[in-house]
């Protein structure tokens, strides 16, 4: 399982928030993985390719993006809450 840094590199800004904070990065998640899936099923119709050929891509898209998908997730989800401090 893919491991977050524990504060940003460049504004310390703590990643680890509440238990049970980044519970709604799951919806960022799931709706990464449908765009990701009807892409290649758009690209796969587009190139004609057939039903079986566009399944196997479509699942080997997921679990080739999986990694990028639980981090990105993860980063939307806390920039929805982020408020950046203004510097004095």
């Amino acid at each position: 399982m893919p491991v977050m840094h524990e504060r940003c590199e460049k504004c310390h800004y703590s990643f680890h928030r509440e238990p049970g904070f980044y519970f709604g990065a799951m919806y960022m998640s799931y709706a990464l993985t449908v765009a990701e899936m009807v892409a290649v099923f758009v690209l796969g119709l587009l190139f004609g390719l057939g039903f079986l050929k566009i399944f196997f891509g479509v699942v080997l898209t997921v679990l080739l993006l999986s990694t990028f998908n639980y981090r990105m997730s993860r980063l939307m989800w806390l920039n929805l809450f982020f408020k950046e401090e203004d510097e004095e």
